[in-house]
């Protein structure tokens, strides 16, 4: 096997793991559950954990495969890398500062019964801070191989996928966040919606 022959299989099975949890995250998979007796937050609790243990598997697969290196930086291009690097993880953190850790992962259910609608911190700035954080983490990677290319790109593109639907659900449970969508930008501060 060689890197393109890895590459096909790092895409094939990150649309595997998209669609795996784009179904689960999804309202009618939500809906059929609470019928069977799956009660709030114990739903998203499993979903989280499902996720890390899903994504560990997805991680040691990619590793798995035949790979070769692709790039290595040094000096200069390697400081502004891993400076990308750390805006990005920045940024990730930052987008956590206004959430309740515990509604997110589903220890505690929220209080409204909905995703909260979050404006406040860095959201008044970008509506997906933790995707572009980790994207900006991925994409500047300052020593990078051809499965680690493919992995990034393919964890963008559903990261930008998935921001679409999560804006769908958003839009449902908070028709507000349609004057919101409109005015801030979603990944790039400075590039705002026309």
């Amino acid at each position: 096997m060689n890197e393109w022959e890895s590459g096909l299989w790092i895409w094939l099975s990150g649309l595997l793991f998209a669609v795996v949890h784009s179904v689960l995250a999804s309202q009618s998979c939500k809906q059929y559950l609470y019928r069977h007796g799956l009660k709030e937050p114990r739903y998203r609790l499993l979903y989280s954990v499902f996720s890390v243990l899903t994504t560990a598997v997805w991680v040691w697969f990619v590793h798995q495969l035949a790979d070769a290196s692709l790039y290595q930086t040094d000096g200069l291009i390697w400081l502004v890398m891993v400076a990308l690097q750390v805006l990005g993880l920045i940024v990730a953190l930052l987008a956590f500062q206004p959430i309740d850790g515990l509604v997110f992962l589903g220890v505690r259910k929220a209080k409204l019964g909905t995703d909260p609608f979050i404006v406040s911190g860095i959201y008044r700035w970008l509506r997906h801070p933790m995707y572009m954080g980790a994207m900006l983490i991925l994409l500047a990677m300052p020593e990078q191989s051809y499965n680690g290319l493919h992995f990034s790109l393919v964890i963008c593109v559903y990261f930008i996928v998935g921001s679409r639907f999560e804006e769908q659900r958003m839009l449902k449970e908070h028709p507000e966040y349609a004057t919101y969508q409109v005015s801030v930008p979603a990944f790039i501060p400075w590039i705002t919606k026309r």
